[in-house]
């Protein structure tokens, strides 16, 4: 590239460089002719136009490979330039403390075959599990099961006289709420798309009790962001549940999205944030199940990184939602054991 500006200088004046290219390819010709000329007693004719035909169609050949460069360079420039300005921008959600009315403790992390055998079990015996994988399976986008990945953690005691702050959860029955008295949560997440600031995939939250028995499950397709690259701190952008085997359609909630095509990187989409809060009116469960109400893993991931505070910028330079980021000390010591508590008063409630 350099040796064609070097040769034909301003692309500018195409006029001008074609000129003295043909210039030189006729001092060329005279030179080549009249050396002929001067040793043509030992070199046939015919081989000196040769050489000059050639000299000349080189000339040639250099100026449409310059032009050829001089067209393309710009046109690849403004392609990247093009994928560039198409990156979504996404603003980071308002994270609100909710008061904890059980604390999270023995916070860990999982993943590897404990976690994909773990996965498939679900998948044989619930047909919420099913019917999330199904999804993926049928849109051949297939969820990375060996990649799964799980937190877990233990509920302290609830404590009385405490409520959720704000309202912003929707309450369950008398009846759900008694019979959904776990004290072991595991949230596994089964990824399809996994890229730096975001994820897609399954989530599979379940509440065991003491005796280890399933007491509450909540499974939902979920895309998560980080939107700014400074802390690591996560939202969820989409989220729609499923229910005894069925998709439900995207819970519509401010600054979140509801006609995403799942599996497909964000800003690859034509994809626009819904403008107004409403919810979808889903069928009634039974009462081991947590009824429809405000977008769950979203309200968790608020609730988590809210409580984090500033322990997130400790993480910076890590840019995926994994099992690698989660048990890191950055975000295990700080932000671990609320993860777990937030569990109860955003999924649980």
């Amino acid at each position: 590239m350099n040796d064609c500006h070097m040769r034909i200088g301003s692309v500018r004046e195409p006029a001008r460089f074609t000129y003295q290219f043909i210039n030189l390819a006729h001092i060329q010709i005279r030179t080549v002719t009249l050396s002929g000329t001067m040793i043509a007693g030992h070199v046939p004719k015919e081989v000196f136009v040769m050489k000059v035909l050639v000299r000349h169609l080189s000339i040639y050949l250099i100026i449409l490979v310059c032009f050829a460069q001089l067209a393309v360079v710009p046109a690849v420039g403004a392609a990247v330039q093009a994928g560039k300005s198409r990156k979504l921008q996404i603003k980071p959600q308002t994270r609100e403390k909710s008061t904890l009315r059980r604390a999270g403790k023995d916070f860990k992390v999982k993943k590897g075959a404990e976690v994909a055998a773990k996965v498939n079990n679900l998948r044989q015996r619930s047909k919420s599990v099913r019917a999330a994988l199904k999804f993926f399976e049928d849109k051949k986008r297939m969820p990375k099961i060996d990649q799964s990945f799980a937190i877990n953690g233990s509920l302290g005691s609830l404590k009385a006289g405490l409520n959720t702050g704000g309202g912003v959860f929707q309450r369950v029955s008398f009846e759900q709420q008694s019979s959904i008295s776990g004290t072991y949560v595991e949230i596994i997440f089964v990824p399809v798309l996994s890229l730096e600031t975001e994820w897609q995939g399954t989530v599979i939250a379940d509440l065991y009790n003491n005796s280890n028995n399933l007491v509450g499950e909540y499974v939902a397709e979920s895309v998560l962001v980080m939107p700014d690259l400074n802390l690591y701190a996560w939202d969820e952008v989409y989220e729609a549940p499923v229910y005894e085997g069925a998709l439900q359609p995207a819970i519509a909630e401010p600054g979140m999205f509801t006609n995403i095509d799942l599996g497909v990187p964000l800003d690859q989409q034509q994809i626009s944030v819904n403008p107004r809060y409403s919810r979808e009116i889903i069928n009634a469960v039974r009462a081991s199940y947590v009824q429809s109400g405000p977008a769950r893993i979203r309200a968790w991931a608020n609730c988590t990184f809210a409580w984090c505070g500033g322990a997130g910028i400790s993480c910076i330079g890590t840019t995926f939602w994994s099992a690698d980021a989660l048990s890191s000390s950055c975000f295990a010591s700080g932000c671990g054991d609320y993860a777990i508590g937030c569990s109860w008063e955003t999924i649980w409630q």
